[in-house]
């Protein structure tokens, strides 16, 4: 098939302009009072997907925009740029359509995508258990074969779009004891008997997120919706978890940008003893600070989205762009929350909501202390490794 370049440019770039419309329009009229708990699921999907930024990974035989994935982390810099809580959500009903597309393009992708795609259905991915987190060969929840299809019984835990969804794509252990070998990815209806959502109460700024649990007991899943087989599963949760390391250190430089667009407005107008703020040395100074470290972040996104397109190893490249921008983004809203003064508290600003997005955002996909092990392995095997 010959791609066309220019068409597919235009269409990225059309794209990106929608995101960036729907998170002035739509995100920041909503923002503060979603941060606030007051939100409703059908506020945010279904106005999304109008706006095609559920397609975005999807290829255009099911009505996606079959978007570069740097140009994916692109669209969510604009959204993150807002709300980092609601691309989030967004990100991850869409994420389970591009796995039904490229894992089960002839039986579940033609039966969930559409509704995926038009955010009349969400959905969501669940990895994490009460004692399994990032050590994936703990997963304790079993996969049993019964008749033509399969048994599920455990629990999980902090999952994004829990609240949500009416599809989760589970990750179960079929045979235990095996490890990650064992491992396989089911999808799974929310209303199937025995399913159960558990409640996590977390700081309100993080509701448009949706988290929360799942018990499962002995709910059936039939053969067609098993998503990867055992073994299967694992290659493409590493996979899954190094674009999401990407692209959540892409949305923790859109929080840091929209904050030093703040703080370089109001700096200008707010004045004290005669003169307005950025006259003065040291607060210019905090602002250069965070828009170099700003700058550096994104060079290593944009190293790491590289790869990922190329489809290079970027298990390392993605660690370092994660660990960098999400340890940024903690200390430079910070920062530049007190360069706004008591301004930055009020709800027409994010500082509040980015900066608890930011601390969540270094435990999601991967503690910092397991990022800096990674780093740090390729320094262990490789002496002298630049």
């Amino acid at each position: 098939m010959i791609v066309d370049t220019e068409e597919l440019s235009k269409r990225a770039s059309s794209v990106i302009e929608e995101a960036d419309q729907f998170a002035q329009r739509h995100l920041a009229p909503n923002a503060a009072q979603w941060g606030r708990g007051l939100f409703d699921r059908s506020a945010l999907f279904e106005p999304a997907g109008s706006a095609g930024l559920l397609s975005l990974q999807v290829s255009i035989e099911f009505g996606g925009s079959d978007l570069s994935f740097a140009d994916k982390v692109k669209v969510l810099y604009k959204l993150a740029r807002i709300d980092f809580s609601a691309a989030m959500a967004l990100v991850n009903s869409h994420n389970v359509a591009v796995q039904l597309v490229k894992a089960s393009p002839h039986q579940l992708a033609p039966r969930y995508v559409r509704d995926l795609l038009s955010g009349s259905i969400v959905a969501c991915t669940a990895l994490t258990e009460p004692d399994a987190g990032s050590d994936l060969g703990q997963i304790k929840t079993t996969a049993i074969r019964s008749g033509d299809g399969w048994l599920l019984n455990g629990s999980k835990t902090w999952i994004i779009n829990a609240v949500h969804a009416d599809g989760v794509v589970v990750y179960a252990q079929t045979q235990v004891g095996s490890g990650v070998k064992g491992i396989a990815a089911f999808f799974i209806r929310a209303d199937s008997p025995g399913f159960e959502r558990v409640a996590i109460t977390t700081n309100s700024a993080l509701s448009s997120m949706g988290i929360g649990g799942f018990r499962l007991t002995n709910v059936y899943c039939d053969s067609s919706h098993l998503l990867y087989q055992p073994g299967q599963a694992f290659v493409d949760i590493m996979g899954a978890i190094n674009r999401a390391r990407t692209y959540v250190a892409a949305m923790c430089c859109a929080m840091v940008s929209q904050a030093l667009s703040d703080v370089s407005v109001y700096g200008h107008k707010r004045t004290a003893f005669g003169q307005s703020l950025d006259q003065y040395q040291g607060w210019r100074w905090q602002v250069a600070q965070a828009a170099t470290a700003l700058q550096a972040a994104e060079l290593l996104v944009k190293d790491a989205s590289v790869l990922i397109d190329k489809g290079g190893e970027v298990q390392t490249a993605a660690a370092q762009a994660k660990l960098f921008a999400t340890n940024m983004a903690q200390t430079q809203l910070g920062i530049l929350l007190h360069a706004m003064g008591a301004e930055g508290f009020l709800d027409r600003y994010a500082f509040l909501r980015h900066l608890t997005a930011a601390h969540t955002a270094s435990l999601a996909d991967g503690s910092t202390a397991m990022l800096l092990e990674r780093v740090a392995n390729d320094f262990r095997f490789k002496p002298g490794a630049i």
